[in-house]
């Protein structure tokens, strides 16, 4: 599994390493160098899942939220 290195957090000892986000197709989880899906085989890129998680960490989608 690539784990792929991020802009603006620092994953390294974060409280969210180890936390896993499901999606129809993979799971992202947060690891001390970076993030890993398992959507694809043979990564070259982060894939969307991995930017739409990153997204929500840094509040892209905070002010479309309205709780349901």
């Amino acid at each position: 599994m690539k784990v792929f290195p991020t802009l603006g957090i620092n994953t390294q000892g974060h409280w969210a390493v180890g936390t896993q986000w499901t999606y129809a197709k993979g799971i992202v989880e947060m690891h001390d160098d970076g993030f890993s899906c398992t959507c694809k085989k043979k990564p070259n890129k982060p894939c969307n899942h991995i930017t739409n998680v990153k997204h929500r960490m840094y509040g892209v989608f905070d002010e479309y939220y309205h709780g349901g």
